[in-house]
């Protein structure tokens, strides 16, 4: 594709033809355009040389590069844009054919959800046949078929329409994506034309890089100016009404989209019903648009209802008749990483979960203990290099609903390990005493494991489906269930 269809402001002149988009000097090639993006360590102006030398047929980025280096690729243009990362989006967009207006394109937000949320929808177009694909936490892909593990929850613009348009080719005629708060705040989302966006909850995360709580909400609030904008012909926003913050962003939606609302509360347009927790599956009452319909999901807790009605919610804003959704949400067995059973048939319980925030441990913590046990033993930790507020908050959550708490090592990634504990401890060692330090998690679960008795519950807490920990000077593979699993055959 020439250049100056994809920037038809730019300088008159040279108008090279353009094989790839890319912000990776090690993937430039021939032909490639490069954007310089700005990172958190280090600038992609300090590798646009790089990038030349490997062929790449044009530069954008937030200056102009000195005149030497102009000089040195007399042949290259040079573009400068104000935005790189919404520039990188327009540009993405019309690369790749604007992919998302030839899908059916489901957006999910919120703190907590979006992904057991995005397999429940998923099973669900599946069974109406939409061959669906996700952009999501654990991977992306299509028809069930991994095009790639997940770098991000939501990646940079153009690899997103790059995977948009693969799903296209693949022949599905629906795309989910979790959309996170980074995603909106950074742009990467701008060019998606969005069907139906949904909003799950909002609790306190990510205000390492968003400042507060209310920047935190305003990147969320974005998806659904997003679906404002939509070219797209239907579009409906579903909220979940039981959230304190549903009435804000229905009063910024502001009429201006159909909007349908889920939750256990009577006011709900899809509300749950005489809701039955059972072993590892829950059972309840749909209550839609006028009718009444039996749904069992095999997901553990409440929070899963909410993520199943999430779900149901949003295939009916599509078009998928409501007995359809209903019933397909029982299609998934599980999710990785989400209250995931590892189960080597031995008398007591192991969990794996995901959960790495207060609001998260409390929530799994809570319907764990709703199930019949003896105690209740968990192990968790905290990131690294993150927001530290929320380190006290989950250390109460620990040690107040568990019978004993083993505090280790998560990602620490740069921060130091006894730094993090510190931060835990300050939050909970005048009131608890019902925890210990390990700061190896592998030891950490291999103690869980050991202090299980039968009937017993572990929980552990915090990587979920990730296969790896990010220490301060390299990444090691690292799978909570396979240690889980290795400690269990150990303690035979």
């Amino acid at each position: 594709m020439k250049l100056s269809l994809l920037f038809p402001t730019g300088p008159a002149g040279a108008d090279p033809e353009i094989s790839a988009i890319v912000n990776d000097s090690r993937l430039a090639a021939p032909g490639a355009l490069f954007f310089a993006m700005p990172g958190s360590k280090t600038s992609g102006e300090n590798f646009i040389r790089q990038a030349l030398e490997k062929g790449a047929a044009a530069v954008v980025c937030a200056a102009q590069p000195p005149a030497a280096m102009r000089g040195a690729f007399p042949k290259a243009v040079f573009l400068t844009a104000g935005d790189l990362q919404r520039a990188l989006s327009g540009a993405a967009a019309v690369f790749y054919g604007r992919p998302s207006e030839k899908l059916k394109v489901y957006g999910l937000t919120g703190t907590k959800g979006k992904t057991t949320t995005a397999y429940v929808l998923e099973a669900i177009l599946s069974r109406a046949g939409a061959l669906p694909g996700v952009v999501g936490t654990i991977d992306y892909r299509v028809g069930g078929r991994v095009l790639a593990q997940a770098a991000n929850t939501t990646p940079f613009a153009h690899t997103l329409q790059q995977l948009l348009a693969s799903m296209a080719e693949a022949g599905a005629k629906a795309a989910i994506l979790e959309v996170s708060s980074h995603a909106l705040a950074l742009g990467r989302a701008e060019d998606v034309a969005f069907d139906v966006a949904a909003f799950t909850n909002l609790q306190s995360d990510h205000l390492d890089f968003h400042g507060d709580r209310e920047k935190y909400f305003g990147a969320k609030a974005r998806l659904f100016e997003l679906l404002e904008r939509s070219p797209k012909p239907a579009k409906a926003a579903v909220l979940n009404a039981d959230d304190e913050r549903a009435p804000e962003l229905l009063g910024r939606i502001g009429g201006r989209l159909p909007v349908l609302t889920f939750g256990f509360g009577p006011g709900a347009d899809f509300m749950a019903r005489q809701v039955r927790l059972e072993g590892g599956a829950a059972s309840f009452t749909l209550q839609a648009r006028g009718r009444e319909l039996p749904v069992r999901i095999n997901l553990l807790g409440r929070h899963n209802v909410y993520n199943a009605l999430a779900a149901i919610a949003c295939a009916a804003a599509g078009g998928v008749p409501l007995e359809t959704a209903a019933e397909a949400a029982g299609d998934l067995k599980n999710v990785p990483g989400r209250l995931e059973r590892v189960d080597l048939g031995q008398d007591y319980t192991v969990f794996v979960d995901y959960a790495h925030t207060a609001a998260a441990l409390e929530n799994v913590l809570g319907n764990l203990r709703l199930l019949p046990h003896g105690r209740l033993i968990t192990v968790f930790g905290c990131g690294g290099d993150r927001d530290r507020t929320k380190r006290g908050p989950m250390g109460r959550a620990a040690c107040a609903l568990s019978d004993a708490a083993i505090i280790t090592s998560d990602n620490p990634r740069s921060e130091d390990p006894a730094q993090i504990f510190a931060d835990i401890e300050a939050g909970i060692k005048k009131d608890f005493s019902n925890y210990e330090l390990l700061p190896d998690r592998k030891e950490a679960i291999t103690r869980a494991v050991g202090l299980a008795r039968k009937g017993d519950i572990v929980l552990i807490a915090g990587k979920g489906h990730e296969t790896y920990q990010i220490l301060k000077d390299r990444t090691i593979h690292f799978s909570d269930a396979e240690t889980a699993a290795e400690a269990i055959k150990g303690k035979r």
